[in-house]
């Protein structure tokens, strides 16, 4: 091959090895012809002076399957998604699989072109984290959503429980003695802070408190979020507490606080939610809802691979169509809600 940088191809070892290229794949790919001894062991010598490298997902492709996992996000620049999206790919590596990502930034054309281009490429199954309608599902590949599944879809989920870990949060404010708690949510109907803030909603009418108007709406990256809580509490009326939907937003309320000299938890008590590493390991120590997402990457490919054996096994094989996992998440007590850290945990 001399100084050339081109990848020595099946023709390339076929010429050196006096041969076909069929016989080189059936070398390569151990079938499913038998190759006599003599050539099999021209085409390997010549695999190894050229040093070609079988193309794993040409071969798949051309089986009629492949070892590819589609994985939509809504933007990985954003620490739930970030993190969530690395523990799907460690899994999937644990699988054999390899993980193509694509980034939506929330919206469903995008995440149309990312379905449409994954079931091109016969991947072995998708799944999603951004809300796709139902009618852009794939009949052909295995389709798992994940974190957030739309209105009447009937392809499997695996989620965490949002109420109810937004209900806890709140009401361990409440229990702090708070009535004034503002709910910092998102922009976008139907995603999982929604459902945080009907947990929030749920919460505070149980206890007696207003809700009306004690919603604030901002977006989910942090730069903007920390202008319009920062322009909320230059005001001066800042509320007692606030839950906000997702850690990256409670984050860009401490920034805010800060920069306003509002002082949390004595001025302003705060809890988040997903339990992102910065959360939990900040300098600041967030009061926040952590949610398993190992245990959720494993049991969405656990899900996959059920789906995969029901269509092996026929078209009438019950499989997991349908099927909704829930995981729970757990209430994390940092530095931000008013509660005594203990000295365990403050060293």
């Amino acid at each position: 091959m001399g100084s050339s940088s081109r990848r020595p191809t099946l023709a390339d070892v076929a010429a050196k090895a006096g041969t076909s290229t069929a016989v080189v794949s059936y070398v390569v790919n151990n079938g499913p012809r038998a190759v006599a001894p003599a050539t099999r062991e021209r085409v390997e010598k010549a695999i190894e002076e050229l040093g070609y490298r079988r193309n794993p997902i040409a071969g798949a492709l051309s089986a009629g399957r492949s070892n590819l996992v589609g994985l939509i996000v809504p933007d990985t620049a954003n620490g739930f998604f970030g993190e969530l999206s690395r523990c799907f790919e460690a899994e999937g590596r644990k699988r054999g699989f390899l993980t193509m990502l694509g980034n939506t930034g929330y919206d469903g054309e995008i995440s149309a072109h990312y379905i449409s281009g994954f079931s091109d490429l016969r991947a072995r199954g998708i799944f999603t984290m951004s809300v796709a309608q139902g009618d852009e599902i794939p009949a052909d590949v295995p389709f798992v959503f994940i974190h957030s599944v739309p209105e009447g879809v009937t392809a499997p989920s695996v989620r965490f429980d949002d109420h109810a870990g937004a209900k806890l949060a709140v009401e361990h404010l409440i229990g702090h003695g708070f009535t004034d708690i503002l709910c910092l949510a998102g922009t976008h109907a139907g995603d999982p802070a929604s459902l945080r803030v009907q947990g929030w909603e749920q919460a505070m009418t149980e206890a007696g408190l207003p809700t009306e108007g004690r919603v604030y709406r901002s977006s989910f990256d942090r730069v903007q979020v920390e202008a319009d809580v920062r322009e909320i509490l230059e005001g001066g009326d800042w509320p007692e507490a606030i839950f906000a939907t997702t850690d990256e937003q409670a984050l860009a309320v401490l920034r805010a606080a800060a920069a306003v000299g509002a002082r949390i938890p004595e001025d302003l008590a705060l809890v988040g939610f997903d339990g992102i590493r910065e959360a939990l390991l900040g300098r600041v120590r967030l009061t926040t809802v952590r949610v398993p997402m190992e245990r959720l990457a494993e049991r969405a490919f656990d899900m996959l691979e059920e789906i995969g054996t029901a269509s092996q096994a026929g078209g009438d094989a019950p499989g997991p169509q349908g099927a909704h996992l829930v995981f729970a998440g757990e209430l994390v007590v940092g530095e931000t809600c008013g509660c005594p850290i203990p000295e365990a945990a403050a060293s």
